[in-house]
């Protein structure tokens, strides 16, 4: 299987980084989008199967993986935590669309967490 050129967040994974990157926290989407791949890595690690993960939708913004993974360290995290997948971008686009669902949910049933709270 080819690995991911372009990585496109679904539209609700895309709406709940555009919140997270509006509390300021965030520089933009893309660094939101990297900090729910790992609380999804902490947080639900036996829970999602990256690799067969479905993603809902593709109506979120669209980035190239050289913007996403410049110096090619997430590539290199997700090669070292699955050690036998040969699509760490596919990896990636999962782990962060199901990360940016779950702090969504948490924000619907709690209001807007501090960033520390989700790094508890």
């Amino acid at each position: 299987m080819n690995d991911l050129v372009n990585l496109r967040l679904s539209k609700e994974a895309n709406d709940v980084a555009e919140r997270l990157v509006a509390t300021g926290k965030f520089e933009n989407v893309i660094t939101a989008a990297k900090f729910a791949l790992a609380y999804a890595l902490k947080n639900f690690f036996d829970e999602i199967d990256p690799e067969n993960y479905v993603v809902s939708d593709s109506g979120g913004n669209n980035y190239n993986i050289g913007t996403v993974d410049k110096d090619g360290t997430l590539s290199a995290l997700l090669k070292a935590v699955y050690p036998d997948t040969s699509t760490p971008y596919i990896y990636a686009r999962a782990l962060m669309i199901f990360g940016l669902q779950k702090i969504g949910e948490k924000i619907e049933a709690e209001g807007m967490p501090t960033v520390g709270s989700l790094c508890e």
